[in-house]
C-alpha cells in the first residue's frame, strides 16, 4: 500500500459512489437497449469494446512503468477479471455465443464480486483505486449490454459450456501459481478474509465443492433468459 494513500474502506464513501455511478450507468444500458435503433446499439457495442481493450492496455502498461512495486510475477494479465476483459471485447464486437455466455455466467457470479467484497489495498484517488473500479465496473456493464443491447439469450447447453470454460481457466492457473508463487483466480489462497471461499475449505479445493452451487446458479441465471425459440 502507498504511505501517502488513505487505505480503502470497504463500504466508505468512494466505494459507495462508485457502486452508485455504476448503476446509474446500468440504467442507462437498459434504456439503450430498449429505446435505441440497431446501428447505435451496435456502435455502442463497438465502443465498449474498444473501451476494454484500453484500459487493459492501460493497466498493463501501469503495472510493468513502476506503477506497482510487487515483483513482475504478480502483475502478469491473468487474474481471472482480466481474463473476462479480453472475452468481454470478444463478445461485444463478435457476439461470439461462448463469450456472451461466459460473460453473463462468468462476470455475475465471479467478477462482480470485486466490486462488492474488494481486495484492494489503496483508496481513492489512487491510481490503483480507479482502475480497479473502472475495470470491474465495466465488466459488469459489459455483462449488462450483452443481455439488454445485443439481446443475447441463452441455451441451455449454455450453462455447462460457461462452468466448463472457467473450470479451464482454473485447470490452467493452479499449475502457473505454483510455478511463479502467485495468487492468479486465489486459487492459493482467498482474496480477502472472511469471503465465501473461507467457508468452502482450503485452497484450491474451494472450487471443487463450488461445483454443483455453482451448476444450480447458473440454471437459475439461466431461466429468465433462456431462449424460447
Amino acid at each position: 500500500m502507498n504511505p501517502e494513500i488513505e487505505p480503502f474502506v470497504r463500504w466508505g464513501l468512494p466505494h459507495l459512489i462508485v457502486v452508485l455511478i455504476t448503476l446509474l450507468a446500468t440504467g442507462g444500458i437498459i434504456l439503450l437497449g430498449a429505446k435505441g435503433s440497431t446501428a447505435i446499439r451496435n456502435n455502442f457495442c463497438r465502443v465498449m469494446a474498444i473501451a476494454l481493450i484500453l484500459m487493459f492496455a492501460v493497466e498493463f502498461i501501469w503495472r510493468h512503468t513502476g506503477g506497482v512495486k510487487t515483483p513482475w510475477q504478480e502483475n502478469l494479465p491473468l487474474h481471472f477479471c482480466s481474463v473476462m476483459i479480453i472475452v468481454s471485447a470478444i463478445a461485444l464486437r463478435y457476439s461470439k455465443r461462448w463469450a456472451c455466455a461466459v460473460v453473463y455466467f462468468g462476470v455475475l457470479t465471479a467478477s462482480v464480486q470485486g466490486l462488492i467484497t474488494p481486495a484492494l489495498a489503496d483508496g481513492y484517488p489512487s491510481f490503483a483505486f480507479i482502475i480497479f473500479f473502472l475495470s470491474h465496473s465495466m465488466l459488469f456493464l459489459s455483462a449488462v449490454t450483452v443481455i439488454y443491447v445485443q439481446r443475447w439469450r441463452a441455451r441451455r447447453k449454455d450453462i455447462l459450456r460457461s462452468l466448463l470454460l472457467m473450470d479451464a481457466y482454473l485447470l490452467f492457473i493452479i499449475p502457473v501459481n505454483m510455478w511463479l508463487g502467485t495468487n492468479y483466480g486465489f486459487t492459493q489462497e482467498s482474496p480477502i478474509p472472511g469471503c465465501l471461499l473461507d467457508y468452502l475449505g482450503d485452497a484450491p479445493w474451494y472450487y471443487l465443492w463450488l461445483q454443483l452451487p455453482a451448476l444450480g446458479l447458473f440454471y437459475l441465471m439461466y431461466l429468465p433468459l433462456r431462449n424460447k425459440t
